[in-house]
């Protein structure tokens, strides 16, 4: 497995077939310390430079990105630039996904070239409910009996990036591919 923490706005194109036996890649967008500008769409140059990539984990930072919000057209979602398709990667899972324009064109993409996918999930609270919300599984939420909070701008992001999803990401899922939106824990965060 690979881990890869990117801090800077720089975005990060590669040539491809950089990584050829890579099979497992993590990447974590950690908030920038000047405007979060970064372009999410440019790890598919990571994705692309990985044939045998069986899965990619993307987690984002909360405030790592610009949540611009995604208005438009659905169909308008998807950069025509890249021939690549992966044919090896199976399961992804996407961490603090959000409305970022950027994020949604990635998460297109991914979803139009990986044709081996099995299971993609799309976790919109930065981890912060499926470490703590399962009383059962999770022994601090047995201890503390809620999740961890989430700030007011955290949980109206969460409700727009579910939203996000339904619209621009939903209708495009394969049948043969288990989907999956994690959004804010009802028990914990419903009418705040």
């Amino acid at each position: 497995m690979v881990n890869l923490f990117i801090f800077q706005n720089a975005n990060t194109p590669m040539l491809p077939s950089k990584l050829p036996r890579l099979k497992n890649l993590e990447i974590a967008l950690l908030k920038p310390h000047l405007s979060p500008n970064y372009d999410a769409f440019s790890l598919v140059s990571f994705l692309d430079a990985s044939p045998a990539l069986e899965s990619f984990i993307l987690r984002v930072e909360q405030d790592a990105m610009m949540h611009d919000p995604v208005v438009g057209d659905d169909t308008e979602y998807r950069r025509e630039n890249l021939e690549c398709r992966n044919n090896s990667l199976r399961k992804v899972m996407i961490t603090g996904f959000c409305s970022a324009k950027s994020l949604v064109e990635l998460t297109v993409h991914i979803l139009e070239r990986a044709h081996s996918l099995e299971r993609f999930t799309l976790d919109i609270t930065y981890g912060y409910d499926t470490r703590t919300c399962n009383v059962a599984k999770y022994p601090t939420a047995r201890m503390i009996g809620l999740c961890w909070p989430l700030n007011k701008r955290g949980l109206e992001e969460a409700h727009r990036a579910v939203e996000t999803a339904d619209r621009y990401i939903k209708g495009r899922v394969p049948s043969s591919v288990q989907f999956e939106v994690l959004g804010p824990c009802t028990r914990c965060h419903i009418g705040k």
